[in-house]
């Protein structure tokens, strides 16, 4: 089974950089996509736009799958399950990671993405719904305070998303948009929860890590950065990581 845990993607060229050569290579077959939503309250957005443009961004490396899917609160149980069985790829898509799992234990389907043998890809919300730890830590009037839940755990690795530095060291405060992120927090659920994953994204800077049978490999592109927080917050060495192109 493969996994791919993400920050965001280049909104013009999702799957470029090589990720797209990377599904052409471990697709056993096209027959279905299913697409769990972050943001179950948002449905029509989800059907009118992010699948559309996802859609697109498949068919720019060549990919088209013959069904598409997705599931919301009114699906069955039933049919929740049969199309995950079912699916060739499994996409976990942003949002809240916390009303995501509500979903997925509403519609009875943890156990059937434990044991999904094909692609599955998450990205933000669904990276950190495939985590071992869903992991929040004070940064902004939306998340005024720590929230940390377990997650799917499929390979004991945590990813927190969208930590977005130029630098090369982590600084002690980290303004990103409307959110600022404190080292000492994140280092502190680190003592508590063990150790875990910062993912980048910044317009084509990305980074993502890749689980292959539980084989665990880092993959950048451009700018984007990877940092392990312990009883530190450093960069993943470069020498474990590839390029996606």
């Amino acid at each position: 089974m493969i996994r791919y845990y993400c920050s965001g993607f280049d909104v013009n060229n999702a799957f470029g950089h090589g990720l797209g050569d990377m599904f052409q290579t471990e697709l056993r077959d096209t027959k279905s996509i299913v697409y769990i939503p972050g943001n179950p309250e948002k449905i029509e957005k989800t059907k009118t736009k992010y699948i559309p443009d996802f859609t697109n961004h498949f068919q720019n490396v060549g990919i088209e799958f013959d069904e598409v899917h997705l599931l919301t609160p009114d699906s069955t149980r039933e049919e929740a399950k049969k199309l995950i069985t079912n699916a060739s790829f499994i996409m976990l898509m942003g949002g809240d990671p916390f009303k995501q799992k509500e979903l997925c234990e509403q519609l009875g389907i943890l156990e059937e993405l434990k044991k999904f043998d094909g692609i599955m890809v998450g990205f933000s919300a669904g990276a950190m719904l495939m985590s071992k730890y869903i992991i929040v830590t004070p940064c902004s009037e939306e998340y005024p305070d720590f929230h940390i839940e377990e997650g799917l755990n499929f390979d004991e690795i945590s990813i927190y998303p969208h930590n977005n530095t130029s630098e090369d060291i982590y600084p002690d405060t980290l303004v990103v948009g409307d959110e600022t992120y404190q080292k000492a927090d994140l280092i502190r659920v680190a003592k508590e929860y063990g150790e875990f994953y910062l993912l980048q994204d910044n317009d084509t800077d990305i980074s993502l890590i890749k689980s292959s049978n539980g084989n665990i490999e880092f993959y950048i592109e451009n700018n984007g950065k990877i940092w392990k927080v312990s009883d530190e917050v450093r960069l993943v060495s470069l020498n474990q990581r590839k390029m996606l192109s």
